[in-house]
């Protein structure tokens, strides 16, 4: 299991700051959520009592965690390999996924064509945020560089 510290042990950061700076407050606030681990999957829901199981919908026994998501649920394959082909070898490290300005545009494309957290964030609004984001961030990178 990782903890907030190991991906960032700085917490929050001027980095972190910086990396969710002029995003829409949704999506700041998923960030936050995968990092703290404090977000909408089933096993953070179950210790908060709004879930009977810890486990993953789609795979039995084992915990729905933010890396089981990320990671290894078969439900998102499709969307992951998306997101892998996206952002190459850094699609390993989730502290790289969830500290990288290059890899934000994609985790928001993972997040939103999995559909995962749609009933808790509405992301039908967001839909139409989201790529005014990417744009954001792809214009603040080209920025930099």
């Amino acid at each position: 299991m990782y903890y907030p510290q190991t991906i960032d042990p700085s917490m929050p950061s001027s980095k972190f700051l910086k990396l969710t700076n002029g995003l829409h407050k949704r999506i700041s606030s998923i960030y936050i959520q995968l990092r703290t681990r404090h977000i909408p999957l089933n096993y953070h829901l179950h210790r908060t009592s709004k879930s009977d199981t810890p486990h993953c919908p789609i795979c039995p026994g084992i915990d729905e965690t933010t890396y089981h998501y990320l990671f290894d649920c078969p439900q998102y394959r499709r969307e992951r390999h998306i997101f892998a082909n996206a952002v190459r070898r850094s699609a390993t490290s989730i502290a790289h996924i969830l500290t990288s300005e290059k890899v934000t545009p994609h985790l928001i494309r993972f997040i939103n064509s999995t559909g995962r957290f749609k009933p808790t964030f509405d992301l039908t609004y967001t839909c139409n945020i989201i790529p005014v984001a990417i744009l954001f961030v792809e214009r603040k990178r080209r920025h930099i560089l």
